[in-house]
């Protein structure tokens, strides 16, 4: 982990918004907010499969494209959904009704990186391109669980289950007007 955590607190804003952004998906992670053995884990499949499996962990992968290409890198994983994140949706598992339960040092760089805005419209500050290159020595590994287990979960339906889960959350939320 960095020795320099760089970010935005968040703002007034976000209490009045209740977490918005965390409601619809986890923050991007950088590598940097990872231990030793962490990102010792990534370096193979089989261990970052255990690891991101493993009952403690916080993190799901997700994929992303750029520019026409594909990149795979870590979030915060959603209560609806299993390690492999789809497209980021969800409520970040993070998020309680106090706001978010890491402290400004433990949270993920995408989360730290969030500039929050008196017009509600919040700015990341950890780009896409700066992801691209931060994750760009885990890709194979990160890519090779990806295909795996998302093809694996979509024939099985857990995929469609958390894709319910989800819409259940929003639709009870609107009713509640909680959004």
């Amino acid at each position: 982990m960095s020795d320099v955590l760089l970010g935005f607190k968040p703002g007034e804003e976000c209490s009045i918004c209740k977490g918005r952004c965390c409601k619809e998906c986890g923050c991007s992670l950088s590598p940097d907010d990872l231990t030793e053995e962490q990102l010792k884990a990534l370096g193979a499949e089989e261990t970052c499969t255990e690891f991101l499996k493993s009952e403690n962990c916080l993190y799901a992968i997700d994929m992303a494209r750029l520019k026409g290409s594909v990149f795979y890198y870590l979030r915060m994983r959603s209560k609806c959904y299993t390690f492999i994140g789809i497209e980021g949706y969800g409520e970040c598992i993070a998020l309680t009704d106090k706001g978010c339960e890491l402290s400004f040092e433990k949270r993920p760089k995408g989360g730290r990186g969030l500039k929050s805005s008196a017009d509600f419209r919040c700015i990341q500050e950890y780009t896409p391109e700066e992801m691209v290159v931060d994750w760009k020595p885990y890709q194979k590994v990160l890519e090779a669980i990806w295909k795996k287990y998302s093809a694996e979960l979509e024939a099985d339906g857990t995929i469609e289950k958390c894709e319910k889960a989800y819409e259940m959350m929003m639709r009870e939320r609107m009713k509640n007007r909680q959004v």
